[in-house]
């Protein structure tokens, strides 16, 4: 099992390219719904509209993607490492389109943010299904996957934290045209540089068994396997209360706090519980199991806001809250991938086949579907409410739909989500060990990457 230790500067440039993937989705998530309404001049529902109507249209290609990259010839310089950057040149490209195409034309404006939004579909999960399909492949040793688990799901910690306390800061305020400008090329040239350069120092060693390729048939079949689509409604339902809050929490610090910058401040108080729990994750995987801990993070991550409710607008309430919720993003984020790496595994035991991408498809499926929903929600709901891009204070009605989206909603189909996994994710700790044995003895009689 030597071949498959891997070293620390493997490790650091794994993480650069997580850390490069970050951005498109943070900012678009965060600040795209305020950005259109406030500097573009589009209505909330149109937005909402624009939102729905682009990710489900994008989420269907997700599986067809993961199908076409599972098929194509590996390469000398490896199987998912070139779709990875292919797909790292033009979502960079397409990410400025998003952002300045709407700002700078003077016409046309939602038919263009039609245009790049549907594009962003096309060509991030190009990006997105191989960066998440690399884990499997990097190795087949289980403490180095839950290394590499914990160092993927840090680096997400990481780079949204740091988008979270740079973006308010190089904003000044939601209405600020020359800090969008600012912002967007910044977080460009890290999405580009960082997962170049991380993409290059990673090594694949588990190559793929091309006799074992699966059918468009298959792919349907490996998607309604027990753990994958268990998995699949959990992370979606998740997604999507976070996504909600994402969308909405920029217009609670402008108009409920009526104070962006006060956004940076929590996040930085964040970081004292999410790399706290981060780092001790895998000695409670060894003791407790990633099902446990997984249902633990969300419940945490999930619910915490709650207390919240007590007094919208109390400081000390929003820092215990998020200390709490800190603490289950540091368990939750890191479980994500390793989670995904098992169902991987559990699909080669059970159907004899390896498919990273079509596993991987999903989190991008996910990702697409939270987007549509979550970011649609706040907009129909604001512009319901009466929301108004030109007035300072709103009335009551928006303030209770701001509190309705960051507080309320999500915690109820976080609920749900930590019903469905708790109750009906089968690979636990005992079977999760046993599928491992499976595996070595099958690949030690075949001698393949042992």
């Amino acid at each position: 099992m030597n071949q498959d230790k891997i070293k620390m500067r493997e490790k650091l440039s794994f993480a650069m390219a997580n850390f490069g993937n970050i951005p498109i989705m943070t900012l678009i998530n965060g600040y795209l719904l305020i950005f259109y309404t406030n500097i573009c001049g589009l209505s909330p529902a149109a937005c909402a509209t624009l939102f729905l109507i682009a990710r489900f249209l994008d989420a269907i290609n997700d599986p067809l993607v993961g199908f076409i990259i599972d098929h194509l010839p590996t390469r000398k310089m490896g199987h998912f490492r070139p779709t990875l950057i292919l797909g790292t040149i033009l979502c960079s490209v397409n990410f400025l389109l998003l952002w300045f195409g709407p700002m700078l034309s003077t016409s046309g404006k939602l038919a263009i943010a039609y245009v790049s939004y549907i594009l962003l579909g096309v060509l991030f999960p190009v990006m997105d299904i191989s960066l998440n399909s690399l884990l499997p492949v990097m190795t087949e040793d289980m403490k180095e996957r839950n290394s590499l688990s914990t160092i993927k799901g840090l680096a997400y910690v990481i780079g949204a934290l740091v988008i979270g306390v740079a973006a308010p800061l190089i904003l000044g305020d939601t209405s600020n045209k020359q800090g969008y400008i600012n912002l967007v090329l910044i977080m460009t040239a890290v999405i580009f540089f960082f997962s170049i350069i991380g993409t290059m120092g990673v090594k694949e060693r588990v190559k793929p068994q091309m006799e074992n390729s699966y059918s468009v048939k298959e792919l349907f079949k490996i998607l309604s396997q027990k753990p994958v689509y268990i998995t699949f409604l959990a992370v979606l339902l998740y997604s999507i209360g976070s996504n909600i809050v994402n969308a909405a929490n920029t217009y609670f610090y402008t108009y409920i706090f009526e104070d962006l910058t006060l956004a940076s401040i929590i996040t930085l108080i964040t970081c004292v519980a999410v790399f706290p729990a981060t780092m001790v994750i895998g000695n409670l995987i060894g003791r407790f199991g990633k099902k446990k801990m997984y249902a633990i993070g969300l419940a945490l991550a999930g619910l915490a806001p709650i207390i919240r409710l007590l007094d919208v607008r109390s400081i000390p309430l929003l820092i215990v809250s998020v200390l709490i919720a800190g603490i289950g993003a540091g368990f939750a984020a890191p479980l994500n991938y390793g989670i995904q790496a098992d169902n991987t595994d559990y699909i080669e035991v059970s159907m004899g086949i390896r498919a990273e991408g079509a596993v991987a498809s999903l989190s991008s499926f996910v990702s697409k579907c939270a987007m549509g929903i979550g970011g649609a929600i706040p907009g129909y709901l604001l512009q319901l409410a009466g929301f108004d891009s030109k007035a300072a204070v709103q009335n009551d009605d928006v303030i209770n739909v701001i509190v309705l989206c960051v507080l309320i909603l999500p915690a109820i189909v976080n609920v749900v989500a930590i019903v469905i996994f708790s109750k009906g994710y089968p690979i636990t700790k005992e079977k999760l060990n046993e599928q491992t044995y499976l595996l070595r003895e099958k690949r030690s009689k075949a001698g393949i990457s042992e």
